[in-house]
């Protein structure tokens, strides 16, 4: 498994856009992509995809969702993990919390290229 982050500290420069693109072209090139929108506070590649998933990172880390559960299918058979909008248990997550969410990631996304 390889990750690509794509991070700036300034909004609206293009992340989410750059991100959504990359996954995409990935996916068409025979990778099996895992888009996982890491703003625990903004997140928004569901809006700019046009997904509705029923479960995100938020029900992952505070109600111990399966992570699994909160993956949906986006475009091109890319597979999308969403933070959550708003959410004020996910921006202020403990050290422990995050190192958590970051092994079920890892270990989620060894399926995946």
């Amino acid at each position: 498994m390889k990750a690509i982050a794509i991070a700036n500290g300034k909004g609206g420069v293009g992340k989410t856009s750059i991100a959504c693109s990359l996954a995409i072209s990935l996916s068409e090139h025979g990778h099996k992509v895992l888009l996982v929108d890491a703003d625990l506070a903004l997140s928004n590649v569901d809006v700019l995809l046009d997904l509705r998933p029923q479960r995100t990172l938020r029900d992952v880390v505070v109600d111990g969702v399966e992570l699994g559960e909160a993956v949906v299918a986006g475009p091109e058979g890319i597979e999308v993990l969403t933070g959550g909008s708003g959410t004020k248990e996910l921006a202020s997550l403990g050290r422990e919390q995050l190192e958590g969410l970051i092994e079920k990631i890892k270990s989620f996304a060894k399926k995946h290229d």
